[in-house]
């Protein structure tokens, strides 16, 4: 994986956070709730019920909830990064791709939204997965067909069947390719219907709050 470094240059835009909220979620409080919403979305997808049996091969990492929203996604990168995700887990096979959209800042607090996201050939098992070396190429090219100026927000992977966590793994690729304060880690899992967000605090996994959008 690679590092992109263009979000250390730009300013963020000043404008009031979305407010087409469809779905919101909170650490501890919206699991029920997100089950049902991401089993709706995978439905009206074509998508029923994927199956999965991987065995985690790697420790969870005890994580602190936060409560401040400042994280929205565009229903349709809900809608791509599920359907992607589970696609892979059919074929038993881990998901992996980049988050894209824009830094933004109203009344002194900075938030991030996500508008896109960018995928590419993957060398994937049950319980891992990377880009292929070869997959850059195509990536960039469509990242260069983005209409904006876009920053990369974090990056998402899935876990088909044993659940949504950061492993130690997980953190360690989160702060060594995705270390601005905004950077964040989505983990899906399509078997149990799980979607949960991530950023690491100095040494601290801290699972935060995210807001779906319509735009």
């Amino acid at each position: 994986m690679i590092k992109i470094t263009r979000e250390t240059r730009k300013n963020p835009e000043r404008q009031p956070p979305p407010n087409s909220i469809v779905f919101s979620y909170t650490p501890r409080k919206s699991e029920e709730d997100a089950r049902a919403y991401m089993a709706a979305r995978l439905r009206q997808a074509g998508i029923e019920d994927v199956e999965g049996a991987a065995e985690p091969h790697e420790t969870k990492v005890d994580a602190r909830c936060a409560q401040d929203l400042n994280l929205y996604i565009r229903q349709e990168v809900i809608d791509e990064l599920l359907v992607h995700c589970a696609e892979m887990a059919a074929d038993q096979l881990e998901a992996l791709g980049f988050l894209v959209g824009d830094i933004c800042r109203w009344n002194g607090e900075r938030f991030s939204v996500v508008y896109d996201v960018v995928t590419g050939q993957l060398d994937a098992t049950a319980t891992s997965v990377r880009f292929r070396e070869d997959a850059f190429e195509s990536m960039f090219d469509e990242l260069d067909e983005l209409e904006y100026d876009y920053v990369l927000i974090g990056w998402y992977h899935s876990h088909p069947g044993y659940t949504s966590f950061m492993s130690h793994i997980d953190l360690d690729t989160q702060m060594r390719m995705f270390n601005q304060p905004f950077h964040v880690a989505l983990v899906a899992d399509p078997v149990t219907m799980e979607l949960k967000a991530f950023r690491p605090i100095d040494d601290t996994c801290i699972e935060i709050p995210y807001a779906v959008v319509e735009t």
